[in-house]
């Protein structure tokens, strides 16, 4: 199940543009988080799709987007091909189209603020980064105009999602905990601790994992806490 997320939208026209844009590619799920009040122009430029912007859910802050779905996945237009600056690799849409195609749980593509796009901290709390290849002299596009070339990737691939049974959220906050206990039992460098456990998530989040690969990992973290407590 997919949800297009728009964070703290600036103009109501592009609700409605963005909608309509969904409906191109037969996504019907919005979330708006911390909109300005509905008026008619959502309505006005969402044209025949105005039933997905009459249906959209409607959030206060990011943490409750975090919440609701099984996996986010941050848009932007700055990447990197820097190994170090992990926080900012990004997949292309096509990648990305590849890499959810067995994914079963509850997804969000979630698109930033029109004049500013996704803070740091909300694209750390992500589990991937999707950014479209532009020319480097003008690399950010229109928020509808991203929307576009991304949703079509996933619709050209008939990205159907199987009932598989994936780790949901609660289960990949668990593990991201024991990584934490671990960085703490090994005294790990407090100064490079929050890019590492930013690291992990985002490697969990790539490998989207079955639920039986959730506990066979909870398995060994739990040996390993078990082993490093009993050498202190």
């Amino acid at each position: 199940m997919i949800y297009v997320a728009f964070v703290e939208p600036q103009f109501t026209g592009n609700i409605g543009f963005l909608a309509r844009t969904m409906a191109n590619f037969s996504f019907d799920r919005l979330i708006l988080v911390n909109p300005p009040p509905l008026d008619d122009d959502a309505f006005r430029f969402a044209k025949h799709a105005r039933k997905i912007v009459e249906n959209a859910t409607v959030l206060r802050d990011f943490g409750e987007l975090r919440n609701l779905v099984d996996m986010c996945i941050a848009t932007s237009g700055v990447s990197t091909d820097s190994a170090k600056k992990f926080k900012r690799i990004a997949l292309t849409p096509e990648e990305l189209a590849e890499r959810i195609g067995d994914f079963g749980g509850k997804i969000a593509i979630v698109f930033g603020r029109e004049n500013y796009g996704l803070y740091n901290d909300e694209i750390e709390r992500c589990d991937l980064l999707v950014r479209i290849p532009t020319s480097e002299a003008y690399p950010i596009m229109n928020v509808t105009h991203a929307a576009a070339i991304i949703l079509y990737e996933i619709f050209r691939r008939n990205a159907t999602l199987p009932d598989r049974p994936v780790a949901d959220e609660l289960e990949l906050d668990l593990l991201n905990e024991k990584f934490s206990q671990i960085l703490d039992l090994i005294e790990f460098p407090e100064h490079k601790r929050r890019n590492t456990e930013v690291m992990f998530r985002r490697i969990m989040g790539r490998a989207i994992l079955t639920k039986w690969e959730f506990h066979s990992m909870m398995g060994v973290m739990k040996r390993i806490i078990y082993h490093l407590q009993k050498e202190k």
